[in-house]
Order: structure tokens, then C-alpha cells, then sequence
């Protein structure tokens, strides 16, 4: 297995946004099914490591190839952690959920986690499984105002973003796209202080009726119906953190998961004003070829080395990078 040094060494050769990546907390929750276990009315819904019969591919048990990686299964949910999850639409469905992470090391271990689950034997996905992505937001610093550029943002790329994505998450209940009144939201006006006190306009148009909120559900608050959209606030105000559910499941495509969690970090540090310098690559992956959008449609192109004269992507004969 590689060490922590040389993975650090491979990740950053590949996944040229790294660059930009930032220590701002995050956390991941990865569905799947397949998986063969039991658990016991006190255990919670938490799966114990040792409860677990399925197996590796090559023949190894469940703790073996957790020890061969050098990784730690928790019984708790401060710790990485499965759960059973009832949404998913087979027999076995659970959901890898981490502790907060930040910076090199924690995308390092979601790596290691993801390699993991692409060992065991029977493990799959369909399109009943996401691949969600927290990021920490501090509510002192983190206010409305950037909530809404953080919307005028993602409104603009959203259907773009859900063509990159495999897995027809667009139609999907719990990765609905923006309900929201945008207009109304985009133009409210600034709160003062904190957003989530009462008065706080935007936090009145996501709880409301046009956006799925539904006053009279006695389902906890973790589960308030606004959740269910690709982009996720009702997390600001539940657990101060932002959540991205547009992606789906992943497996075996562990460098797709670790572009989206470096991508929709970027998307949080652009709603908090940071706009960093980037480079412009002519074979650039997907997500950094967005980036590049966002900036051209929102007027930070001038930040962009590579962009050419006249407002050309140097040696791109004037075109935007591919759809």
C-alpha cells in the first residue's frame, strides 16, 4: 500500500485543482448496496466492523482488509461509519459516512476509504445511491450574503452541472434542483448579523412552501424535505455546513469523487469571495473546464493566465473550452 507521502505526491500530479484546495472543513456520505451484515435494535443503525460478513474479492474478511489499509471503522457517528439507509431501493443499502475532515489528509483517507469499498465483493450502485459532499461554513463570517452569491452561482452552471454527471440525477427526488424563488432570493436584502435569526428574508424563502418546506412533517429536523435539493442550505442552518447531493454514487471511479469534492469546495470559496489566480489547461478535466466558465460568465476572466488576447483561450481559436 502506498504511504500517505507518496499518495500526496500521486493525488497532487493528478488533480491539478488541488492547487486551490483549501484546509475549510468537509465530510462525505457515499451509498451503496451489497452489503452483508446484521445489526441490533441498541446498535442504532450504526453498522459494528465486526457485524460485517462480507468479504473481499480476493477472499480476505471484512477486518483483514481494513487492517490492510491502515483504516479505522467507528461505531459512532464522530468516526467513519456505515449506516443502514432505507432509501436506497435493495436489499443491503448503507451509507460510508466520514467524521469532519479538512485539507490534504482528510481527501487522502477519503481516497483510501473509497478503494476500500471498491474491494468488497458484492458491492454496487445504481441510481438510487448519491455521493454527498459537506462543507464547513462558519455562520459568523458565512452570512447571507454569501449564501446568496453561492446560489446566483450554482443557478447559473446547475443544469450544466447535472449533464456531467452520470446517472440521470436531475430527475431524482432527493437531488431536486433549485425550487427556489431566485429572483426573490438573489434580491433580498441583507441581514444583519447572523442569518439564521428571525427576519432573516432568505432563510424565510428556503423554508417555504414553494421550495418543498412542509410545516405540518413531524419528520426531525435532520430530515426537513428542504434538504432534498442538489443544493442543500437547509444544512447551513441544521449543522453549518453546506451540502452538494447533485453527484452520484461512485465505486470505481475514485478520481471522479475526489474532482467533485475539490470542485464544489472551489464553489464555496468563490461565494466567500476568495478568487484565486488560476491556469488555463487545454486538456483540462470537466470540472476544472467549468471553472473556467464560471469565471468568463461572472467577469474573471483577467484572473485566468493563459487566457489570450481579445478574450481567447490561448490556442483555442477563440471558443470557450468543450461543453
Amino acid at each position: 500500500m502506498e504511504s500517505s507521502q507518496e499518495l500526496m505526491s500521486k493525488l497532487k500530479k493528478k488533480y491539478p485543482m488541488l492547487d486551490y484546495f483549501t484546509d475549510r472543513t468537509f465530510g462525505v456520505e457515499i451509498e451503496f448496496y451489497g452489503l452483508k451484515y446484521f445489526v441490533l435494535p441498541p446498535d442504532n443503525g450504526i453498522i459494528k466492523p465486526y457485524n460485517i460478513h462480507s468479504k473481499a474479492k480476493d477472499g480476505r474478511s471484512f477486518l483483514e482488509l481494513l487492517k490492510d489499509y491502515g483504516l479505522d471503522l467507528g461505531m459512532d457517528r464522530n468516526s467513519w461509519h456505515l449506516e443502514e439507509d432505507s432509501s436506497i431501493t435493495h436489499r443491503g443499502g448503507v451509507e460510508l459516512i466520514s467524521p469532519v475532515m479538512s485539507g490534504f489528509e482528510g481527501l487522502m483517507e477519503s481516497y483510501r476509504f473509497l478503494q476500500l469499498l471498491g474491494e468488497i465483493h458484492g458491492a454496487q450502485i445504481d441510481g438510487s445511491c448519491g455521493f454527498h459532499v459537506h462543507h464547513g461554513i462558519d455562520a459568523e463570517s458565512y452570512n447571507c450574503g454569501n449564501l446568496k452569491e453561492l446560489v446566483r452561482i450554482v443557478h447559473a452552471i446547475e443544469g450544466y452541472l447535472y449533464s456531467l454527471i452520470a446517472g440521470g440525477r436531475i430527475s431524482k427526488d432527493t437531488c431536486r434542483p433549485i425550487d427556489l424563488d431566485t429572483e426573490a432570493f438573489l434580491g433580498a436584502p441583507a441581514c444583519k448579523g447572523k442569518c439564521n435569526l428571525n427576519g432573516c428574508r432568505i432563510k424565510e424563502l428556503w423554508y417555504s412552501l414553494e421550495n418543498k418546506y412542509d410545516p405540518d412533517c413531524r419528520r426531525p429536523d435532520r430530515y426537513d424535505k428542504t434538504r432534498y435539493h442538489g443544493l442543500n442550505l437547509h444544512s447551513y442552518w441544521y449543522r453549518s455546513t453546506v451540502e452538494f447531493r447533485y453527484h452520484s454514487a461512485v465505486l470505481q471511479q475514485i478520481n471522479e469523487a475526489m474532482q467533485w469534492i475539490i470542485f464544489t469546495q472551489f464553489l464555496i470559496e468563490l461565494s466567500a469571495g476568495h478568487i484565486p489566480i488560476v491556469e488555463y489547461h487545454s486538456n483540462a478535466n470537466k470540472w476544472m473546464k467549468t471553472i473556467y466558465k464560471i469565471y468568463l460568465a461572472f467577469g474573471h476572466m483577467n484572473r485566468v493566465q493563459g487566457w489570450g488576447k481579445k478574450g481567447r483561450y490561448a490556442g483555442e481559436q477563440g471558443r470557450c473550452p468543450d461543453r
